[in-house]
């Protein structure tokens, strides 16, 4: 088995060696036959370089001698030289060719006219001669002669006549073509401006019923706002009055409820204080801009209707231009397909225009309900706080309009502002405050995390209070609901304590 296997391993080794004389075999012919290709493509980039190097010569050679026989043949003018120095040879002389050609038209013509002039000045010559070879001249024959003396000046002043006539003839001519193009544009531009006035038209009193309707909608919303606001403010100093005299009632009944109570309120008061209040001018920026909007949007709407009448006025006047120029009417020279091509596009500019106008009326009617909602928001929650009697507090008017609610939050924020910088910042009351506020907020039910932004950010978005920004918004009754359960909570707590 050991003599097999060592016969074995010989001969595959043998076998190996083969293979491998083989593939060197191979290899060495692979390399002879890549050597050759590249000498052979070497030699053809050679000759291809030889060519080209020739060719590029015989295309200069050429070029040269092409401006060479295109300036000998232009001569001294420089004008018809350049004009002809960068074309080639064919072109150069197929222009020249037809320079000469009407050259030699105008030469010919010119000749034929002075061999008519010539043999009219010979026949007068020879008229002229053979009055002059008469001895005695008669009266009459005086007479010719003066009136012959004349006739070079009259021929002078009809071929002035003639040139001048020719000129007008040729002014008229341009003129005529003038006047057909003038009333083709003209009828070309009354009907795109007949086309656009239509689509304007339609545009203007589509935008006007969508903002008709946006503007109903937005009154109807203003007014049940409005009347539901006013019976909520109605109805809060009833509901002070009775949270009043319950807390009367039962600060007689039990102290424990006033010790609740006055920790209630202090905690309370220092959630207010440290409420942050200090962008009333931004408010009342924002809502004089948007005052301004409005006013330039009614502005711009009336400065709409004067120019539709003015284009209506228009179309009136080119209808009577079609009308009087009707009966010239000639074949329009343009097609279809580029008339409807620029309906198209003008059509395209009035409805990107119109929709660009409706996103600005709705990002400022989205603006003024953002501004209105902010301002509802710092409204009531500046409602409880009270001035000192020494201070005049502003007192809002009846209709509760805008301006009066921010002259009142504008006061209220003035006097938190100088009490603020009045009371002198510890580190005791700053984490007293701390500690309130985050047991405060472990207690609520709706707990929010508030993002700490920059001043900058804070005076772009003066409106995003937290009440505003969630989904949940609780009600007066439900906050005073809420407020009754938890003090009874607490009563019923501290009379099990003392049972």
């Amino acid at each position: 088995m050991r003599r097999h296997s060592e016969t074995d391993v010989e001969q595959q080794t043998q076998e190996l060696k083969t293979i491998t004389r083989l593939q060197e075999q191979c290899r060495a012919l692979q390399i002879q036959g890549v050597k050759e290709n590249t000498d052979q493509n070497k030699a053809t980039l050679a000759l291809l370089r030889s060519n080209i190097r020739r060719g590029a010569q015989d295309w200069a050679l050429a070029k040269k001698y092409d401006q060479w026989t295109i300036s000998k043949a232009c001569g001294k003018n420089l004008p018809l030289r350049l004009a002809h120095c960068r074309s080639t040879m064919e072109v150069a002389r197929e222009k020249l060719r037809k320079y000469v050609f009407d050259r030699v038209n105008t030469h010919n013509l010119l000749i034929h006219l002075v061999r008519r002039r010539g043999q009219k000045l010979e026949s007068m010559q020879l008229e002229l001669a053979s009055l002059q070879s008469q001895p005695d001249a008669s009266n009459e024959e005086l007479r010719l002669l003066q009136v012959l003396a004349g006739y070079p000046i009259e021929l002078d002043k009809l071929q002035n006549l003639v040139v001048t006539y020719c000129t007008e003839l040729s002014d008229m001519k341009i003129m005529s073509q003038d006047a057909m193009m003038i009333t083709d544009e003209v009828k070309r531009n009354m009907r795109q401006r007949e086309a656009s006035f239509i689509e304007e038209h339609r545009a203007r009193e589509n935008q006007l019923n969508q903002q008709k309707k946006l503007i109903d909608k937005i009154h109807t919303k203003e007014t049940s706002e409005k009347y539901r606001r006013g019976q909520m403010d109605l109805d809060f100093p009833s509901n002070l009055m009775s949270m009043e005299t319950l807390k009367l009632r039962r600060q007689e009944t039990s102290t424990v409820e006033m010790e609740y109570q006055a920790g209630v309120t202090a905690v309370v008061e220092k959630v207010k204080s440290a409420v942050r209040c200090s962008h009333v001018w931004d408010i009342a920026g924002r809502f004089l801009a948007q005052r301004n909007t409005e006013e330039n949007l009614e502005l711009q709407m009336e400065d709409c209707e004067e120019r539709r009448l003015q284009l209506k006025a228009l179309v009136k006047q080119l209808e009577l231009e079609e009308a009087v120029l009707k009966f010239r009417q000639q074949p329009s020279s343009i097609s279809f397909k580029s008339i409807e091509k620029k309906m198209t596009d003008m059509l395209k500019e009035e409805e990107e225009r119109l929709q660009l106008a409706h996103s600005n009326m709705t990002k400022g009617q989205k603006l003024l309900l953002t501004i209105q909602t902010g301002i509802d928001n710092l409204y009531v929650r500046l409602m409880g706080i009270t001035l000192p009697a020494t201070q005049k507090e502003v007192v809002p008017s009846d209709t509760l309009d805008l301006n009066s609610k921010l002259a009142y939050c504008e006061g209220k924020l003035t006097y938190l502002a100088d009490r603020v910088q009045m009371v002198s910042r510890t580190e005791e009351g700053d984490t007293k405050v701390r500690d309130a506020l985050e047991s405060s907020t472990l207690k609520e039910k709706y707990t929010t995390r508030i993002s700490f932004e920059d001043r900058e950010e804070d005076m772009i978005d003066t409106f995003q209070f937290a009440d505003v920004d969630h989904s949940y918004v609780p009600s007066r009754a439900e906050i005073k609901r809420q407020a009754q359960r938890l003090i009874e909570a607490k009563l019923k707590a501290a009379k099990k304590k003392k049972k």
